[in-house]
């Protein structure tokens, strides 16, 4: 079961409802002579204000427009519970199975294109995990060029709240 979702379908104590509030609130680079949708800079990302939920927080580099080219570099111990294996400083390609690699590409390549945010619900992606249903919020941040170059994507557990 994979359903897009507004924000307002999310409960506001979840970790991704608190990851948006703080994301609507950082500043966009807004580039001269284009058209572009400003996104806030990676560079404006201060984990610091949103250690709440670190937990919940999978940080994704964008190096190349593949499954390859998408490196895990930051997965938080709840997201490790819920899958029940650490990816961190591998590929999705390495990550996951080449089906669920290329989907779970091709959302964080619409996100990355379309320059906006996405929320989800959907199980684990994994066999044995499937079971728990997961609220996922997917934000773009851009380099100072305006590219997107990482994605905060903050995976949590329907029960899970922000204390």
């Amino acid at each position: 079961m994979y359903q897009v979702l507004d924000l307002e379908e999310i409960p506001e104590n979840s970790p991704v409802s608190y990851m948006a509030s703080y994301y609507e609130g950082l500043p966009k680079l807004q580039l001269k002579d284009s058209d572009q949708i400003p996104l806030p800079q990676w560079s404006d990302f201060n984990p610091l204000e949103v250690r709440k939920i670190l937990p919940w927080t999978m940080v994704i580099q964008r190096d190349g427009a593949s499954p390859s080219g998408h490196i895990i570099k930051l997965e938080g111990e709840r997201i490790i519970e819920a899958s029940g294996v650490n990816s961190m400083g591998q590929s999705l390609a390495e990550a996951f199975d080449p089906d669920m690699a290329e989907i779970k590409w091709r959302e964080m390549e619409d996100v990355a294109q379309q320059r906006c945010t996405s929320f989800t619900l959907s199980p684990v992606p994994r066999s044995d995990r499937s079971f728990i249903d997961l609220y996922r919020g997917c934000f773009p941040f851009c380099d100072e060029q305006g590219d997107v170059c990482r994605l905060v994507i903050i995976i949590a557990p329907l029960n899970d709240i922000v204390r």
